[in-house]
């Protein structure tokens, strides 16, 4: 019970610990690069609490003088006999700035450790009561600004602890430099026994002065033990989120990890790791006294990830590789493993800054009255050393302001500092090909409204957005219709079909009957197929004898005599077809065969009785001789027929020979039945007009015929 004062005095101070840092302006166990300033103070205290008995060993086991496995009771929270079970560890520290980029510190630990004591030897070894930490001196110097963007800072951390901390006290290690690198040996939870030094770096990055509300932390260090202890990286980094000058939220990672060769293995997960989510805030009316901040967290051990369901058996697995050993005041022996900190425990803290009065910031800019060239730089104005506003871009908007911070230099911009963008089509006027589209039409990468059939007409005045490419369009983006027959230009085939005209899928007139002449102009639509027709779509009548030839079986018919169904006339020795088969001449001669002239005099009776009638007579030959020979023979053959004519009383102009040789046979010359067949003269009635012209087209039909065998 004597004890008990002492106890609680200890245990209120731990509260307000800091087991990471000494004071600073963030956070809780992060560091920053900002120093006091000449001539100011800044007194500290604060600390960690947890109410787990795991927070002194695995478990809450240890191995007692006889070697048996024994374990603390949970806390008292009736504090029934005054005690208080729980974890505490804190300091009180005082800090000066000796310059306004160099200050220097002490801090002294106090540390306190307490569970129900029901095997009656761990209170008599002390390791259920409180003492004084190794006395910790520090330095920071916030280094020069040498190089990168004016929102980053340095700062160098020299620490050094002395072992003026009580030994046979407590149970927990408070650092893990404390245990002993010869596992034979004790470590002691409250002091490393030994003279430790420590060389930290500082690295912050202030995005308030990029106009973005946090403040971000890291530090990396190592500690050096000239004794029993372990050499340790230490590391911390921090996020604050800078909601207002009085209050900011923040999350830190931080830890201790042991590196070097000793009995104990490395690993990271068992030293030091915390989680520590809080928040910093400034006593906001008690600024006459000065600033005064109380920060407050959780701090959460990441070995909770390795025993999530808290299971004792799984807690004690690998204990094997960490047993250390306490010596109690007492003079008694016990081991227990290792914990480098509790599960989770409260953190908090509470500084307070004071000393000459600072220079003013009239603007609110970070840079003092004193050292500030531009005295009233608005908000949020990032602003360099000397207080005067950035323009990274040199657009004539300071940084801060610049919402297009990045703007190449030499283009014009609005008073956002981004650059003109007339027709607010997204695309600046600098890279803008095409600075008057309309407001709203979509464009692409150059500014130019977007054409996706790349027609020249832009999509939103086209209305023949899918047009193939390389196509002529009209100004509204549709390919080109010459004759408007609705059919495109480039699938016309028919381009020129007069306007109304009804026409096909390829543009060309309708022909309902496949005679080649289009509706349009058919005055016979319903010609059957393959009928041969006139320009006007009507079935050809050559003779005229109102039989169509399609039909008629004798084409050559006279004109007016009559003719039956077939077209051929009702008296034989009025068809020409029958007459020209009474026409004969001797072997491979011109001369004609007596029985021949009765059939001329026939012909010759018949056109005197139809005297508009003309005949051309048509001589043909077979294969047999040259084709030279056979072409004058049938020359000679046809002639000696009008010959004839002429001098029975026929004008000559009402007659044509023609001669055409071997060229259009009627039957095959390969046997003697179809020679015979080929050695013919053809009748054939003609009209004068244009009789010529007739001959050549008939000559021309005769040769593609030829040329086609």
């Amino acid at each position: 019970m004597k004890k008990l004062p002492l106890i609680l005095a200890l245990a209120q101070a731990a509260v307000f610990a800091q087991t990471g840092l000494l004071g600073g302006k963030t956070g809780l166990h992060q560091q920053d690069a900002n120093t006091l300033g000449f001539f100011h103070f800044r007194l500290g205290t604060g600390g960690t609490i947890a109410t787990d008995n795991w927070g002194y060993t695995r478990a809450g086991k240890f191995v007692d003088s006889k070697g048996n496995w024994e374990r603390f009771d949970e806390w008292d929270a009736n504090m029934r006999e005054g005690r208080i079970d729980g974890a505490l560890a804190g300091n009180f520290n005082f800090a000066f700035g000796l310059r306004d980029d160099l200050d220097v510190g002490i801090s002294l630990p106090i540390y306190y450790d307490h569970a129900k004591d029901y095997t009656g030897e761990a209170a008599p070894a002390g390791m259920i009561e409180g003492g004084l930490g190794d006395l910790q001196l520090f330095g920071k110097y916030r280094t020069p600004h040498l190089f990168g963007p004016e929102y980053m800072r340095t700062a160098v951390v020299l620490d050094l602890w002395l072992p003026t901390g009580w030994k046979n006290a407590g149970m927990r290690p408070r650092h893990a430099w404390f245990l002993n690198s010869d596992s034979d040996r004790p470590t002691y939870a409250y002091t490393a026994n030994s003279v430790v030094a420590g060389l930290t770096g500082v690295f912050e990055v202030d995005y308030t002065k990029k106009g973005i509300p946090l403040w971000w932390n890291s530090s990396l260090g190592f500690v050096a033990v000239f004794g029993e202890g372990s050499n340790t990286l230490v590391y911390s980094t921090g996020v604050n989120w800078v909601i207002h000058e009085y209050f900011q939220p923040f999350l830190e990672f931080s830890g201790e990890m042991r590196i070097g060769f000793n009995d104990y293995p490395v690993n990271p997960l068992v030293d030091p790791m915390l989680l520590t989510p809080g928040f910093n805030f400034k006593v906001f009316f008690l600024d006459f006294l000065g600033d005064i901040r109380f920060s407050g967290g959780i701090d959460i051990g990441v070995r909770n990830l390795t025993n999530i369901g808290y299971d004792t058996h799984d807690e004690m697995e690998g204990c094997e590789d960490f047993m250390l050993q306490h010596k109690g005041k007492d003079g008694s022996k016990h081991s227990y493993c290792y914990v480098a900190h509790p599960l989770i425990a409260g953190i908090a803290k509470l500084t307070w800054t004071f000393g000459h009065p600072p220079v003013g910031d009239d603007d609110g800019d970070g840079v003092k009255n004193d050292k500030d060239q531009c005295l009233h730089t608005p908000k949020p104005i990032v602003v360099d050393s000397v207080g005067c506003g950035i323009d990274s871009d040199k657009d004539g908007v300071f940084d801060g302001k610049d919402k297009c911070p990045n703007t190449p230099e030499g283009v014009e911009v609005n008073v956002e500092g981004c650059p003109l963008d007339t027709d607010e089509d997204g695309v600046y006027d600098y890279k803008d090909q095409c600075k008057d589209t309309p407001k709203g039409v979509k464009v692409d990468t150059l500014g130019c409204p977007l054409d996706a059939d790349k027609d020249k007409v832009p999509d939103y005045k086209d209305q023949c957005p899918n047009t193939p490419e390389g196509v002529a369009v009209d100004t509204l983006g549709c390919p080109l219709d010459a004759d408007k027959d609705k059919v495109p230009d480039y699938k016309d085939q028919c381009p020129d079909t007069p306007e109304g005209v009804a026409v096909d899928t390829l543009g060309c007139p309708l022909d309902s009957d496949g005679d080649i002449v289009p509706d349009y102009k058919d005055q016979c639509p319903d010609t059957p197929e393959g009928a041969p027709v006139d320009k006007s779509g009507c079935p050809l009548d050559t003779d005229k004898d109102s039989v169509p030839d399609y039909k008629d079986e004798c084409p050559n018919t006279l004109p007016g005599i009559p003719v039956d169904a077939r077209g051929c006339p009702h008296n034989k020795k009025k068809d020409l077809d029958q007459l020209k088969k009474g026409i004969n001449f001797e072997f491979n001669s011109s001369k004609l065969t007596q029985n021949s002239y009765p059939t001329l005099d026939a012909i010759v009776k018949l056109m005197k009785e139809i005297t508009e009638a003309n005949v051309e007579v048509q001589g043909h030959t077979d294969i047999i001789g040259t084709e030279d020979y056979n072409q004058k023979l049938s020359e000679d053959r046809a002639h000696t027929v009008t010959d004839y004519l002429i001098k029975k009383g026929i004008a000559a102009e009402r007659l044509r020979a023609v001669g055409f040789g071997t060229r259009v046979p009627l039957a095959d010359n390969e046997s003697d039945e179809g020679r015979a067949k080929n050695r013919r003269v053809e009748l054939v009635p003609f009209e004068k007009e244009g009789a010529k012209e007739d001959n050549s087209e008939a000559l021309e039909k005769i040769n593609e015929m030829q040329k086609s065998e």
